[in-house]
């Protein structure tokens, strides 16, 4: 187990890794802070109805998936320049290791750090407008449907962090140029092989989601329970962001100086 993972060995490099990169950690909350500023400034000033709990949901999730997605590309960004790649590949540290000090930066740390920033300036930014007879209040980020977000970004986090691993430069548009054409294949291929089974003509089909069939100028969708559908969804997507993680650490593996 010494030779996966070391408590000591894992504090040292975590402590080197956060003296080395904490310049561009605070830099890269300033700038959060600035757009979420900028960006609550503009609806204050262009909206004219009062910012509700779903529509703080919407831009939470928005702004989340956005910037998480590009804050991971960038976390191995040192294993495209060989000189920097040679230094992190050869610290006497674990490849587990050094996987989990990234991990926890680019889920845990940017998380708390997002959460707190978004939180801090929605509760400033939702009092400079008064509506009569409308009393401000803010979404619970532990209650549906925020916590499902946070499984949706353990996904695409997943997907993110494989694609930072394996590419070298431009981590973040190669990943999502792969995952959206990927995404665009599955659902042809899958709308073509739901429409030999059914003998029916599809017209949407969502990989895991719910087909919509044409019949005689008869639209039917083929549901289950919201029950099962919301349980099948945590399932899936938690399962989903496991493979990209190990993925992600067995493609490390392979770096060698």
């Amino acid at each position: 187990m010494n030779k996966i993972f070391n408590l000591n060995r894992f504090g040292r490099l975590f402590y080197k890794h956060t003296t080395e990169h904490y310049k561009g950690y605070l830099m890269s909350i300033i700038v959060l802070l600035g757009i979420l500023v900028l960006g609550g400034s503009f609806l204050i000033y262009m909206v004219e109805i009062p910012i509700d709990e779903e529509f703080q949901v919407v831009l939470f999730m928005s702004m989340l998936l956005l910037v998480g997605t590009i804050f991971t590309s960038t976390v191995f960004a040192d294993l495209g320049d060989k000189k920097k790649a040679i230094a992190w590949l050869t610290l006497p540290a674990t490849h587990f290791e050094k996987y989990m000090v990234a991990w926890i930066y680019t889920v845990l740390v940017f998380l708390l750090m997002y959460t707190i920033s978004f939180y801090g300036v929605l509760l400033v930014a939702i009092h400079l407008k008064h509506f009569p007879g409308h009393y401000p209040r803010l979404f619970n980020v532990f209650q549906k449907p925020v916590a499902e977000i946070y499984l949706v970004y353990a996904f695409l986090h997943g997907i993110s962090f494989w694609g930072a691993i394996c590419f070298k430069r431009l981590h973040f548009i190669k990943t999502a140029f792969i995952f959206f054409i990927s995404f665009g294949m599955l659902v042809f291929i899958n709308k073509i092989l739901l429409g030999a089974l059914l003998g029916r003509v599809v017209e949407a089909a969502p990989p895991f989601g719910s087909p919509r069939l044409y019949d005689n100028g008869i639209f039917t969708d083929i549901n289950i329970s919201k029950q099962q559908q919301n349980g099948f969804m945590v399932g899936l997507l938690v399962v989903l962001a496991v493979i990209f993680w190990v993925a992600a650490f067995y493609r490390l593996k392979e770096k060698q100086v």
